[in-house]
């Protein structure tokens, strides 16, 4: 009976990270009772990672070596750009101590051992937990223990603990048969006694309402849409919740001061994060959240305009609750390490070279303005291409109360008459910009020279305002002039093309026909050959900027042109082949909605 007892005792036994061996070999921390979990994006893909950054020279966090190196969305997750993002929103002290539960392949740990004291990672995956160590392999400060992080115990040592993407999955790696809340509840409360009076717990997760979610992207987890709206019918496994849901549970396991970023389109790869003060209502926030939301791995639908929802949510003060993912600061006390922000919202430019990677900043303090930083300090750097000079210049500037210009053609993009409408504004945008930015000349083939600043006169850059059109975020400028004509080429193909895709898709067959005549409308010579010529002006300054480091951009857009080419081959093939009626049948399955 006695030794009964003892062998229950230590099956359930939780080790102290001190009790942990290091293991030359692998180079991570192994407790003498070996408690993993099996988790993973598959061997092949894991031993692709763990290859690649064993190869790479540039390991650090915004490398853009292993960047390249990503081919599908498992190696972009752990190899991209801009996974940090939400942690650099926080203004916190380099000298705290920082354990991360759930360490994956080191995208995060990476970054904190660059930016803290010291960091303790623990991978439940053995595979993961050596990634890990070898993405850290130069910083003597991060330590990987490979455990399963319910078998540990903490002696409330550290100023910070993170969950990132690491608390909906709570109810698959219980240790107990805990609904889905208890384990969450459980989580919580072993991450709270690893953080000191004043430490932080953070916290990662995505929004089960958000906005992304009822516009038609499959649920991040099952790929399944509206899995999450309808409240994970299929059973044990992920869960997430609503912030008041979440907001519930953490007060429950004792965090009673709470505060929530809002990220857009997620966290994994936020581009656009807004604090939690003040009323959104008033600062137009809907103007920084860029649309259409990326799919990974999975293809989408497109239920309504996601940009014109998302006015409606900020206009009536609901954006926030509906954010795609939640950055989430919790504490056990009133007083922690973390201090009031001073900002609104802020949006991060990573797809970019580093030279040109950069912040922007909506502040309130001391008083609203609009603040760009670049990230890396480094001289001004210079883009020479097609004989132009394109300069980058990160400056303050002013912030104007107004919607973007650009929510204009989201309206009328949904409109019967789109082209009639498209084509007014369109014309009233060239006469600013004419009256902005003309130098007083043309080039050889009669297009007006404008000043090289108006590059970025482009509608999602212009607040519409009391009737006055207001250019904001002049980022780029060109020292010599440029023709009128490519200006208006690349806000028709940022703009009203680009992220409008899915939406005006039934209205432009031909992006190459439908620009060209809407040039026309403005410069009658304007055709094919000087299109062509803007094409590629406009490719070789986006290669540029990015230096090949958009290409999750492209994922939405791509499935969606993908499915749309296999639907009209499918129709051609078969309309050939078979008879009227069956034809009939067949063209409705293969555009019904999905």
């Amino acid at each position: 009976m006695e030794e009964l007892k003892a062998n229950k005792e230590e099956a359930n036994r939780k080790w102290h990270l001190s009790e942990f061996q290091y293991e030359k070999e692998s180079g991570i921390y192994l407790s003498e009772k070996s408690h993993t979990i099996c988790y993973s994006d598959g061997a092949s893909v894991e031993n692709y990672i763990l290859q690649s950054i064993k190869k790479a020279k540039d390991i650090t966090d915004d490398s853009e070596e292993l960047m390249k190196m990503a081919k599908d969305w498992p190696s972009y997750y752990h190899l991209g750009i801009g996974r940090s993002n939400i942690l650099k929103t926080l203004n916190l002290l380099p000298n705290a101590k920082v354990l991360e539960l759930g360490s994956g392949c080191g995208a995060l740990t990476r970054y904190l051992g660059e930016n803290f004291e010291s960091v303790d990672g623990i991978e439940g995956s053995p595979q993961r937990a050596q990634i890990a160590h070898e993405r850290c392999r130069d910083l003597k400060n991060v330590k990987i223990f490979c455990s399963d992080f319910n078998r540990v115990k903490f002696n409330n040592n550290y100023d910070i603990v993170t969950l990132i993407g690491v608390l909906e999955y709570s109810p698959k790696y219980c240790l107990n048969q805990l609904d889905t809340t208890d384990a969450c509840l459980m989580l919580l409360n072993l991450a709270k006694t690893a953080l000191k009076k004043n430490g932080i717990l953070l916290i990662a997760i995505e929004n089960r309402i958000g906005i992304k979610y009822w516009s038609g992207c499959p649920e991040d987890h099952t790929g399944k849409i509206f899995s999450s709206i309808y409240g994970y019918p299929e059973g044990k496994g992920v869960i997430t919740f609503s912030k008041k849901e979440l907001n519930s549970l953490l007060e429950k396991a004792g965090f009673l001061n709470n505060s929530f970023y809002s990220c857009f389109p997620d966290y994994k790869f936020a581009s656009t994060i807004f604090s939690d003060i003040e009323d959104e209502k008033d600062f137009y926030l809907h103007n920084w959240v860029e649309i259409p939301f990326r799919t990974y791995s999975v293809p989408r639908s497109y239920t309504f305009h996601e940009g014109l929802a998302i006015k409606t949510l900020s206009k009536s003060g609901l954006l926030r609750e509906f954010a795609n993912s939640f950055l989430v600061i919790a504490s056990k006390s009133e007083n922690n390490i973390v201090n009031k922000p001073d900002w609104i919202a802020k949006r991060f430019s990573t797809q970019r070279r580093k030279e040109f990677q950069c912040i922007t900043t909506l502040k309130i303090n001391p008083k609203i303005y609009i603040e760009k930083k670049k990230i890396i300090n480094d001289k001004n750097y210079i883009i020479k291409k097609n004989n132009y000079k394109i300069k980058q210049k990160a400056i303050n500037s002013p912030w104007y109360d107004g919607d973007l210009l650009i929510f204009d053609i989201y309206k009328m993009s949904i409109c019967k008459d789109y082209k009639k409408k498209l084509l007014k504004i369109f014309n009233l945008y060239y006469q600013e910009l004419f009256k902005r930015y003309y130098i007083g000349s043309n080039d050889k083939e009669g297009y007006p020279l404008l000043k090289g600043e108006s590059i970025d006169f482009i509608f999602r850059n212009i607040i519409k305002a009391n009737n006055k059109i207001l250019p904001i975020d002049n980022e780029w400028f060109i020292e010599n002039s440029i023709p009128a004509d490519y200006v208006m080429y690349r806000t028709v193909i940022t703009d009203i093309v680009g992220s409008q895709f899915p939406w005006i898709d039934k209205k432009i067959k031909n992006v190459d026909k439908f620009t060209v005549e809407l040039i026309k409308s403005i410069f009658p010579n304007y055709g094919n050959r000087r299109n062509n010529k803007n094409k590629l002006i406009e490719k070789s300054f986006q290669d540029g900027v990015t230096n090949g480091l958009n290409q999750i951009n492209l994922l939405p857009n791509y499935y969606f042109l993908r499915n749309k080419i296999i639907r009209s081959l499918t129709l051609k093939v078969w309309s050939k082949i078979l008879p009227r009626r069956i034809k009939t049948v067949i063209k409705k399955i293969i555009f019904k909605k999905q």
